[in-house]
């Protein structure tokens, strides 16, 4: 999952004079800006191209900084005389770039990209204009040591600081005029550049890539359904409806790696995938030395030793030590589990596969695992994924979310028919997207927009959850109902009279990202800086979508989003008991992957510097080092998986890709006080409205560790709740 934080971001004096700007407030009637919970869609995707959607960002960021520029001129150390009176200014500017960072993702394009990359640049400029502003942080520090601070409430409070502290780490402190400050803005907008750069070149390695098969056998234990799949992705590449036509996005991808028994075509698939980005002019290997030293650098002018040191600071570990000391408990529990998975695995491959190895070779090879484990667990499960996901029509897993939701947690979700759309005025970026309304106790909380299906050729791969607005009262008491993103990219239809039917893991998916939805919609701040998901600590930002998936391993809910596609038939008993089994299977080699990738993040940013001279360690060195401790089947010396790795060059997990194992601690146990409630037959509804009062409602306007311990009555997080979910206890 990924999870987008987006801050107002903006633009120098020289810049202003040298850009073409609309005449007047006419680009206010733009539709990146002239709206209030519903973007008008179909007519953003006609005003995408640069020449036309240039000019209204740069209207629009002119007009923002010449009314930052005036409201400096009269800064008080009041809330209202400075955050109180930012907040539209701010909101109007995040909201609009967000319509084109979303847009992006979804559909992305050469003329989205062409915009992006001129306009990034310039929000950038802005962002370090307003929170390098001396007027503001004066005021701020002012209100902090006067006697209206105590009339804050605690959540106007934490914004407060958490405002000063992110005014201190965009340069604050650097005299005006400094070569510091000067160098500071110009790697914050670089590293803007790079990042968009490198989530680029992913995409563009990924489409670029196709295997066309026209022997079936070469296909040999892929369904029907996939084959037909494989036939569809073709035909939308351009070939003849009798060619399979292999990409990596995922959900070829992966069913492809797990089902195919030709071996040699897995090698070659598997070889393409973790050396994709990383050739010719797309290689994202410069890009990442360059992110790094400029990361690196930009932490040692802010007085950090390290740029890990940096992301920690703001974070609920707020250490290096305390990230790493857990990542290193979870591998002492999960290391001796994961051989003992390994070996099971290796005797099955040769006994039940009859896979035979080299002199000197004793385990399976990367482009096994994903297959020999399918197998594996076909053979202790008895069924096969593509079994299983008959029973996991997306309607009625749909329906399943939203009775977890109603029945545990008191909030019921309903799809807008068209008619409600065409009422309200609602567009859509795609046919395939849904929109949802979110209540509580009869009164409308919130809404989300669904994209769920994947389409390679223009969305990017993986799961989000992103803001459209946030939860916003105004000083005249209306308030601006939050509205969410949840994209995914699961296989879509077959055909007309088909559902969409999810793997499992698809299903985990959704329950995830909704997690993640829930958090932003059902907050109660009224304060759009610490509303939702806004403020919250990353590390922490992933309880609530972590949380969610565990229903999905409870048989009486897998009972209900389940049923044939076809009958409507419930699902088996023996395969309700496999899938909740199926979160223990193999759990020690997947703790492993997770801790693999956070150690390799953490030591990127903390221990290694970038090579000038040839010979020197490489990025993939380190990897490699990591791997020595964390992966028990051998690496490929081309593995080149740095160069995809999105979360941390081209999203915001830089140093940061331990929140998961980090979060996942606390969701766990989060969900044992569920457990603990039926175990004692008391009321799990009255631990859902707790949940509901405090980790989806306090959003960021409340630190991690009270929120926390308001929900679960203590300080501390029981790690032993993940350990035992896992099997690893």
């Amino acid at each position: 999952m990924r999870l987008s934080h987006r801050k107002p971001l903006s633009i120098s004096n020289t810049t202003t004079r040298s850009l073409t700007t609309l005449s007047d407030a006419s680009y206010q009637q733009s539709p990146y800006l002239n709206w209030k919970l519903f973007p008008d869609f179909e007519r953003l995707l006609t005003q995408t191209k640069p020449a036309v959607a240039v000019p209204i960002f740069q209207a629009l960021i002119t007009a923002t900084r010449e009314r930052f520029l005036e409201l400096e001129k009269s800064f008080e150390p009041t809330w209202e005389g400075t955050i109180g009176q930012l907040t539209e200014l701010e909101n109007e500017v995040s909201r609009a770039f967000g319509i084109l960072s979303h847009l992006n993702g979804v559909k992305n394009s050469s003329d989205l990209r062409s915009t992006l990359e001129q306009i990034q640049p310039e929000f950038v400029k802005l962002s370090l204009l307003m929170n390098q502003s001396a007027p503001k942080y004066k005021a701020l520090e002012g209100l902090k040591s006067s006697g209206e601070w105590q009339k804050l409430d605690k959540v106007q409070q934490r914004i407060v600081d958490q405002t000063l502290r992110d005014m201190k780490h965009t340069g604050i402190g650097f005299p005006e005029g400094s070569a510091e400050k000067k160098r500071f803005n110009e790697i914050s907008e670089r590293l803007s550049q790079l990042s968009l750069g490198f989530g680029n070149n992913v995409l563009d390695a990924t489409k670029a890539f196709k295997k066309v098969i026209t022997d079936k056998e070469e296909l040999a234990g892929c369904s029907d359904a996939f084959l037909e799949t494989l036939k569809k992705n073709g035909v939308a590449q351009g070939l003849d409806n009798n060619e399979y036509c292999i990409t990596l996005d995922f959900p070829i991808y992966g069913p492809l790696m797990m089902n195919c028994s030709n071996r040699a075509l897995r090698e070659d698939i598997y070889k393409a995938n973790v050396t994709k980005a990383s050739q010719g002019a797309l290689n994202n290997e410069p890009l990442i030395n360059e992110i790094l030293t400029l990361r690196q650098e930009k932490a040692n002018l802010l007085g950090y030793n390290t740029y890990a040191d940096l992301s920690l600071s703001v974070k609920m570990a707020n250490e290096l030590t305390t990230a790493e000391n857990l990542l290193d408990q979870l591998q002492t529990s999960s290391k001796d589990h994961a051989k003992k998975e390994l070996d099971a695995m290796t005797r099955f491959a040769v006994e039940h596969l009859h896979y035979s190895f080299d002199e000197g070779q004793n385990t399976l090879a990367p482009w096994d695992t994903a297959y020999v484990s399918e197998q594996y667990r076909k053979s202790l499960y008895k069924y096969d994924e593509e079994t299983i996901s008959e029973y996991f029509a997306f309607p009625k897993v749909m329906q399943g979310l939203f009775d977890v939701a109603d029945q545990v947690l008191g909030i019921q979700v309903r799809e807008l028919d068209q008619n409600e759309m065409d009422k309200n005025n609602i567009t859509r970026w795609h046919d395939d997207v849904k929109v949802f309304e979110v209540s509580e106790k009869g009164k409308v909380k919130a809404y989300f927009y669904g994209d769920f299906y994947s389409r390679p050729s223009e969305k990017r791969s993986g799961a989000w959850m992103d803001a459209v607005t946030s939860r916003y009262k105004d000083k005249n008491g209306h308030v601006t109902l939050p509205v969410a993103y949840l994209i995914c990219n699961q296989a879509s239809p077959q055909d007309a009279d088909t559902p969409s039917l999810m793997k499992f893991r698809d299903v985990e998916t959704l329950f995830h990202e909704f997690g993640h939805c829930l958090q932003h919609m059902m907050t109660r701040v009224d304060y759009a800086e610490a509303s939702g998901i806004n403020g919250v600590e990353w590390d922490f930002v992933e309880v609530a979508s972590q949380f969610m998936e565990n229903f999905c391993s409870e048989p009486k809910w897998l009972e209900r989003l389940s049923g044939h596609y076809r009958t409507g038939d419930p699902m088996p008993k023996d395969m309700v008991d496999a899938l909740v089994k199926n979160r223990q299977f193999l759990s020690g080699m997947a703790m492993l992957r997770q801790i693999h990738f956070s150690k390799v993040d953490l030591a990127l940013h903390s221990r290694f510097t970038p090579p000038t001279n040839p010979g020197e360690p490489t990025v993939f060195d380190v990897d490699a080092n990591v791997a020595q401790e964390t992966t028990l089947i051998p690496r490929l010396s081309e593995d080149r998986f740095l160069c995809s790795f999105a979360h941390i060059f081209g999203g915001g997990y830089a140093a940061g890709y331990y929140s998961y194992k980090y979060s996942e601690t606390y969701s766990a146990d989060a969900y044992g006080a569920f457990e603990e409630a039926e175990a004692k037959g008391d009321s799990v509804a009255e631990v859902g409205q707790r949940y509901r009062d405090t980790i989806l409602a306090l959003g960021g306007g409340t630190a991690p560790a009270q929120v926390w311990k308001d929900f679960r009555g203590r300080n501390e997080v029981d790690v032993n709740a993940l350990l035992r979910h896992s099997g690893l206890q």
